[in-house]
């Protein structure tokens, strides 16, 4: 299918910048074939013109794990330890491939409410969670994730799940599934051996993948990688070879330090997930990342941590860390016993906020969800309008509240609880819901209908069978 999105109000990118403007795409199949500035050419095919509506890429979030919104709202007293060791591995251990195509699901259809027109997906049942995210029509990149040491890397039956894994990733890869592509997802430092981890890195060499994978997100993980291998987690994989040979997508670093940083080189990069950091560690400081010249993005992880899978979330918390390190000063605390002023807190609110300055305006933030981590994959270009990309694309309604007066609309994308104001959809040209009714259509189709009940009945067999 072939056909042109037109509008007064297109967000287009000028030397990594976006900005809006009047202008055009040409969608010719899953892909984008042609963009421009401007009234739409004269020859241009089956136009659709969207007015002063605002035309914008789909998000993309980069570290995801759809079939773990099971778990929202459910952490209880877990959060106060190792989330994902003391409540996430008790019902994976459980787990069936069936359970994972239905609760992915889910979490696919949650994003795109949010206008997520790709996920980076890590989740076991490498093979059923790529078809359960291909059901909803949402764009993937699969990581089958694979463990050998520790976690629930035995299954009910109490096999070994990596050698599976393994070859859904190379399935998932060579299939030419419209919409799903393929990563090699090791876990982590201490769940993956030294030797899987090389196994993993001569899969996506071979097949041209990018690795998926936490990196130093626990302090187990760092006291694991000292007992085990008398190094911390990044000199592992550097110790490995890991880091040379392959392109990254590490997500979390919470204990990686400066001089690490300064080695990760340009073919990686780093995910923060700020609201879920919150609830299993803390939030990772992306000022130094950015200050290390580290390539970083943004994601929300999964519903069990977060409670969401809005991505605006996590870049206004992002925003918020200008100003919050004040809070917690020896100047404020000063302040608080009667023993300082409000000037020296005044100084140190503005000392973080020029630290952060650099991360958190509207522009910047809005790039690391879609066109900085719509460039990670090899195989697929995605948030952005332009020539080649996946045609990925979210309409809003500017004359929606949440946008208006609309006088920046990359800072109400950004700032703004504009999810609501979501006129239509296209992922890989398709098109999702309905143009006008776009939240209520998807709600109360058939098809999401009946993919909730699946979900809901699988959980809660799940849930019986873990105990919980």
């Amino acid at each position: 299918m072939t056909f042109t999105l037109a509008s007064r109000h297109v967000v287009l990118e000028v030397s990594s910048t976006p900005t809006v403007e009047e202008g055009w795409l040409v969608v010719e199949g899953s892909r984008i074939a042609s963009a421009g500035r401007g009234p739409v050419p004269d020859d241009a095919p089956r136009v659709i013109d969207l007015g002063d509506r605002l035309i914008a890429p789909a998000l993309v979030n980069a570290h995801t794990h759809c079939a773990l919104s099971m778990l929202r709202g459910g952490l209880g007293g877990a959060a106060a330890g190792n989330v994902v060791e003391d409540l996430f591995y008790r019902i994976e251990r459980q787990l069936r491939p069936e359970d994972v195509r239905a609760l992915a699901r889910m979490g696919a259809w949650e994003s795109l409410l949010s206008g997520v027109g790709l996920v980076w997906d890590h989740y076991f049942f490498g093979e059923a969670l790529a078809a359960g995210l291909a059901d909803t029509g949402i764009a993937a990149v699969v990581a089958p994730t694979i463990q050998d040491v520790g976690g629930p890397s035995l299954d009910a039956e109490g096999r070994d799940r990596s050698d599976r894994e393994l070859a859904a990733t190379e399935t998932i890869a060579l299939s030419g599934m419209p919409r799903v592509f393929a990563a090699v997802g090791p876990h982590a430092t201490d769940t993956v051996s030294p030797a899987l981890w090389r196994r993993a890195a001569d899969l996506a060499e071979r097949l041209g993948l990018p690795l998926h994978a936490h990196l130093a997100q626990s302090v187990e993980e760092v006291q694991r990688a000292r007992e085990r291998h008398d190094t911390t987690p990044f000199g592992l994989l550097e110790r490995e070879g890991v880091l040379e040979r392959v392109r990254g997508v590490f997500a979390h670093a919470l204990f990686v330090d400066d001089a690490e940083l300064s080695r990760l080189g340009p073919g990686h990069a780093l995910v923060a997930c700020p609201y879920s950091q919150l609830v299993f560690g803390f939030p990772a400081r992306v000022d130094r990342w950015e200050a290390s010249g580290a390539r970083w993005v943004v994601a929300t992880d999964c519903a069990a941590s977060n409670d969401s899978m809005a991505l605006r979330k996590e870049l206004r918390f992002l925003a918020g860390l200008r100003t919050v390190g004040a809070s917690f000063t020896s100047a404020y605390d000063a302040f608080l016993r009667g023993q300082g002023d409000a000037e020296s807190v005044a100084a140190t609110r503005r000392e973080a906020y020029a630290a952060f300055e650099a991360t958190a305006t509207p522009a910047e933030l809005y790039t690391r969800i879609t066109s900085v981590p719509g460039a990670l994959h090899p195989h697929v270009r995605a948030g952005v309008l332009a020539p080649g990309a996946i045609a990925s694309v979210v309409v809003y309604d500017l004359d929606h509240p949440s946008f208006w007066p609309a006088t920046d609309p990359i800072a109400g994308l950004v700032m703004g609880d504009v999810d609501a104001a979501i006129h239509a959809m296209w992922v890989a040209g398709r098109a999702v819901g309905e143009r006008g009714d776009f939240h209520r259509s998807i709600v109360r189709s058939e098809t999401y209908r009946a993919h909730r009940a699946e979900a809901k009945a699988r959980l809660s067999e799940l849930r019986a069978r873990a105990g919980l």
